[in-house]
């Protein structure tokens, strides 16, 4: 039965009915109301309230108490008209979630040599078939509604290279779609595979990684898959997929690209753009479109663009684990950046066709929350969607065994979704990260229950990013304020907000707290939204010459190295990445988002800049303080000449036989020489490195840079 134009019923509460019936059809009026199914079941409902509306007449009508989930009921009015009733605004009440939570492991399709097995969760669901094609055999089994509105069936046979899909009956109609559980699936996404784990996942991640004791030891590195070796000067024997990524021995002019060039860079862990399938990018044309994969489609199925064979299942997962083993055996941690906060299209979503209007929050009058502003918001406090996203975060953990994420708009999912999925991964991963964006973004969920920046008290083991460094180093960087200023690009008025950020916001006293410590502040100035760091020194510096801000993007390099905190660069920071001031280029093709290898060659003294700046945070713990009470007791800043910034770090390193550090930042156009009752070294200077530095009291900085001195 479907849905009828005329009327339409919906199951909105517990005992609740909320009929529309048109006003073009008989005026809308109707003397009474019934329910029915197929078993023969007739059963008079009563009305509660009527509300004339400018196009329809509302009727509110209480039901029997004995209507049951799973079978389909009509709605049958007076003028003699029929229509299914839809499952609706039910799903929203805590009672359905008391019902329906399913706590097992068992969800989506489990591989037997002889048999395999398929369960899904669809609660709201009459019948629901599983469509299995073995290889141009086609099998249609009827599923077993069992407790909790989980679906079952097995059907026999070695099904290893089989595809599948799920007709779920639901609110009149049957929705054809892809398993919200699947493992992988062939080009577009349109169906799910059957995946033998034991040939997908065969090889052996042995890697022994050190401990992350904390999370302010960690150099995290942004970078898309496609953009790293998407260009034929990458040396890459094929370009964008996860293969070309993990091949060795890549250069351009002799200088490594790819992996080896990640390696050579020292960081401590790759965080890589969205992986999971995407919307936007025609796996079989996929040189016709371009996108970041801010638009996911499929939750537990890599991006088939990625793999050179879209339409084997196998294909793309072998690769993406090869690739990440061929990172751990460099040392190198790798972060998911994950987007939980909304789908690309909700008809297009396996979630929302299985279980309609459950997934998605929704605000009183009825209407999709878009805080995204994508159109749609996860609804992360119910418990099923809870479960699906800690499902899929153990599923990345356990089988490809990553290493941390990057939540995607984190101020969109709550407090306790966050907090249990970090409790549940780090039962995996002892060493795993878990951080994000979180913004305050116009959701319909309370702002107590928001994982944004100002909740972070609340979520101890959680990181965000830092938008108060941003703009205090470098300048906001929204399109309309491209021309301001920060303290390092010329506004040296703001070298107090200079002293804030450099302890990653995390004490208070003189300066503006943010987060409990300085683990939850990742600290950055740029990321793969937004002008590049290079391009916005070229609009709000106009004036200056291109070596004058070639230094000042040193300076806004090493700051975010080694301020307290989580340093965070994005690709090609380091070789000053241009976009051609453009902005937000998530779907602008290769040409503007690729890695210029050229551009690196030519700036190589900024790479290795940036090299000399990680490895010196790794050896001084200074610069890794762990906790609020150690900055507070350790680190002081003095304002000399009422502009250039002397940070000290008074942290004794028997490691490195030193008694402190001092950091002197010149941001002017006048050499400066300093000096103190104390003897210093220089570790390193503007340049990057120092060689032979003698022993003394007197510490000289150039104009527009950055010195590094040990105390003896």
């Amino acid at each position: 039965m479907k849905s009828n134009t005329n009327m339409q019923a919906y199951l909105d509460d517990f005992g609740l009915i909320n009929c529309y019936i048109s006003k073009s059809f008989y005026s809308g009026k109707s003397d009474f109301f019934y329910l029915s199914n197929d078993d023969g079941y007739y059963k008079d409902c009563i009305v509660k309230q009527i509300e004339e509306r400018k196009d329809n007449i509302k009727y509110q009508l209480i039901i029997p108490t004995d209507y049951e989930f799973g079978k389909e009921y009509a709605l049958v009015c007076s003028l003699g008209v029929q229509t299914v009733v839809q499952v609706r605004f039910i799903v929203k009440n805590p009672l359905f979630d008391k019902l329906f939570t399913y706590t097992k492991s068992d969800l989506g399709s489990t591989y037997y040599k002889d048999k395999t097995d398929f369960v899904l969760w669809a609660p709201t669901a009459t019948k629901v078939m599983v469509v299995v094609d073995n290889e141009g055999e086609i099998i249609a089994k009827q599923m077993q509604r069992s407790e909790f509105g989980v679906y079952r069936a097995s059907v026999k046979g070695d099904l290893k290279r089989a595809t599948y899909v799920y007709h779920v009956s639901v609110n009149g109609s049957v929705n054809m779609t892809s398993d919200p559980y699947g493992l992988s699936s062939k080009a577009n996404g349109e169906v799910s595979a059957i995946i033998d784990l034991k040939e997908a996942f065969g090889e052996v991640d042995d890697i022994i990684l050190p401990e992350l004791k904390h999370n302010v030891d960690a150099i995290i590195y942004e970078c898309s898959i496609k953009d790293m070796t998407s260009s034929i000067l990458s040396g890459s024997t094929n370009h964008g997929y996860f293969e070309s990524l993990s091949q060795p021995h890549t250069n351009y002019q002799g200088k490594s690209t790819g992996i080896d060039y990640l390696s050579k860079l020292s960081v401590t862990h790759v965080q890589f753009m969205p992986v999971n399938d995407f919307a936007t990018v025609d796996e079989l044309h996929k040189d016709r479109s371009y996108n970041w994969g801010y638009d996911p489609l499929q939750y537990f199925t890599l991006e088939g663009s990625y793999s050179a064979n879209p339409n084997d299942p196998y294909d793309r997962i072998k690769q993406f684990k090869h690739l990440i083993v061929e990172l751990h055996k460099r040392g190198i941690r790798v972060n998911l950046d994950v987007v939980y906060n909304h789908v690309y299209d909700i008809k297009m979503s396996s979630i929302d066709r299985c279980v309609p209007y459950y997934f998605f929050r929704y605000n009183d009058s009825g209407y999709l929350s878009n805080g995204s502003y994508c159109g749609n918001d996860i609804d992360s406090e119910k418990s099923m969607v809870r479960k699906y996203i800690i499902d899929n975060i153990k599923m990345w953990l356990k089988l490809y065994k990553v290493d941390g994420f990057r939540f995607d708009l984190m101020g969109l999912i709550d407090i306790k979704t966050m907090n249990d999925l970090f409790f549940e991964a780090k039962k995996i991963n002892p060493s795993v990260m878990i951080y994000g964006e979180g913004w305050n973004m116009p959701t319909f969920l309370n702002d107590e229950d928001k994982s944004k920046i100002e909740n972070n008290s609340k979520m101890p083991g959680i990181g965000h990013f830092n938008d108060y460094f941003r703009d205090s180093l470098k300048g906001k960087s929204a399109d309309s304020e491209r021309y301001d200023k920060g303290y390092l690009t010329g506004n040296y008025g703001m070298v107090y907000e200079m002293m804030s950020s450099l302890v990653g916001n995390s004490i208070n006293g003189n300066y503006f707290q943010r987060f409990i410590d300085p683990n939850h502040s990742i600290n950055y100035v740029e990321a793969h939204d937004n002008l590049t760091s290079w391009d916005k020194i070229k609009e709000c510096c106009k004036s200056e010459i291109r070596e004058i801000r070639m230094q000042r993007h040193k300076m806004l390099i090493a700051c975010t190295i080694f301020a307290q905190g989580v340093p965070f660069i994005h690709s090609g920071q380091e070789f000053c990445r241009t976009k051609l001031l453009m902005g937000n280029t998530y779907n602008m093709g290769e040409d503007i988002n690729k890695m210029d290898w050229e551009r690196m060659a030519q700036n190589y003294d900024i790479v290795n800049y940036t090299k000399a700046c990680i490895l010196l945070r790794k050896e001084l713990q200074g610069f890794r303080l762990p906790t609020s009470k150690e900055i507070a007791e350790k680190v002081s800043f003095k304002v000399l000449d009422n502009v250039v910034l002397e940070y000290n770090i008074r942290h004794v390193d028997k490691k490195v036989n030193i008694n402190g550090i001092k950091v002197i930042i010149n941001p002017t156009e006048y050499a400066r020489d300093y000096t103190y009752n104390e003897d210093y070294v220089t570790l390193m200077d503007q340049s990057g490195y120092t060689i032979q530095a003698p022993v003394s009291k007197r510490i000289h900085i150039e104009p527009y840079s950055v010195v590094v001195c040990a105390l003896l």
